[in-house]
């Protein structure tokens, strides 16, 4: 495999290479051991919005570095005081 057939994206702060421009959400949770519960946030390039990856969400890896993230599950409900209303 050449230097050409490689691409990177940065998961979680750490460099991955993966063999392909394209990787799904999955294929990053495995690269990266991501639980499944975990969010994964894309990074917008230029104005573009980040944006939740989804596990069968392809990712195109051309042109400048991907920056990718995961989130553990939230629960803000959790954080109501009923006693309040």
């Amino acid at each position: 495999m050449s230097n050409d057939d490689k691409h990177a994206v940065v998961l979680n702060g750490q460099k991955l290479e993966v063999p392909s421009a394209k990787v799904t959400g999955i294929q990053l949770r495995l690269l990266g051991a991501i639980p499944a519960g975990y969010e994964l946030i894309a990074e917008g390039r230029g104005n573009d919005p980040d944006r939740v990856l989804t596990d069968t969400e392809v990712l195109d890896l051309s042109g400048p570095i991907r920056h990718v993230f995961a989130k553990p599950p939230t629960a803000f409900g959790s954080l109501i005081d009923d006693s309040c209303s």
